[in-house]
């Protein structure tokens, strides 16, 4: 059943690297977050995205309710990588303590 425009604004949407929508409340898992943020930064190393949709995606990433019991090792690194990949595209961000600690909130 196809929902109504009404309907679908009301959810958090965001637009993958790869062009698909994705719902936010999609991600769930460990598993579902690696497989989303290896996709982003996949796209973005091969200059498939553009820097701001993944910069749209990083924020989706950052502001999902779960994002302290998601957040693992490996994940946390390739969000890193994805920002600091933004950072040398030219974008002038503050590095978030969520990914790069207390002490490191440094304009990049």
């Amino acid at each position: 059943m196809k929902k109504k425009k009404k309907d679908m604004e009301s959810e958090d949407t965001t637009v993958a690297a790869g062009g698909a929508a994705i719902h936010t409340n999609q991600i769930s898992t460990r598993a579902d977050l690696l497989a989303f943020v290896s996709d982003v930064r996949d796209k973005l190393l091969k200059d498939e995205a553009a820097p701001i949709f993944a910069m749209a995606a990083m924020q989706q990433v950052m502001t999902l309710d779960a994002i302290y019991d998601l957040l693992d090792k490996e994940i946390k690194e390739i969000l890193q990588e994805i920002w600091v990949k933004l950072s040398q595209q030219g974008f002038h961000l503050r590095r978030p303590p969520l990914l790069f600690g207390e002490g490191e909130a440094v304009v990049s």
